[in-house]
């Protein structure tokens, strides 16, 4: 192999390391609600495709006894976009008439928004979130 394939293939190999290690850092820097500073991931998440664009995360998490929705615009969009709403909010199945933990920014430019704490840790509940008029579920959690 000649020195500039070498140098092609080394450059190549670095470029794609750090393409990873930018995606894998992109879930540290996410927050914590204000009420709790020790949550996890419950459930599946849901991604938001908006006009055929991937656009949006939305997560189920618990700690410190509740239940807290999230939604997280990704930079594609956030680029592309001078402004959003967001709506989140967390589903008891068994009383599915209500919103729980609720969650709105209206005409925002923030990429994140938690819902208040959810006291529905003892039941069946999954969370909805929308990006502007776009929404989607996370799976059910018991």
């Amino acid at each position: 192999m000649s020195i500039l394939r070498r140098s092609l293939a080394a450059t190549g190999a670095i470029l794609a390391a750090g393409a990873v290690a930018l995606v894998d850092a992109s879930p540290a820097l996410a927050s914590t609600p204000s009420s709790c500073s020790s949550v996890r991931q419950i459930g599946t998440t849901r991604v938001l495709t908006v006009g055929g664009m991937q656009a949006a995360s939305v997560k189920q998490y618990y700690g410190c006894g509740y239940n807290y929705a999230y939604i997280y615009v990704w930079e594609q969009y956030r680029a592309t976009h001078s402004n959003w709403d967001l709506y989140v909010h967390v589903i008891n199945e068994s009383d599915s008439g209500s919103d729980y933990g609720v969650g709105r920014l209206s005409n925002t430019t923030r990429a994140e928004l938690w819902g208040a704490p959810a006291n529905t840790a003892s039941y069946c509940t999954h969370v909805t979130g929308y990006l502007n008029s776009t929404g989607g579920s996370t799976s059910t959690v018991c």
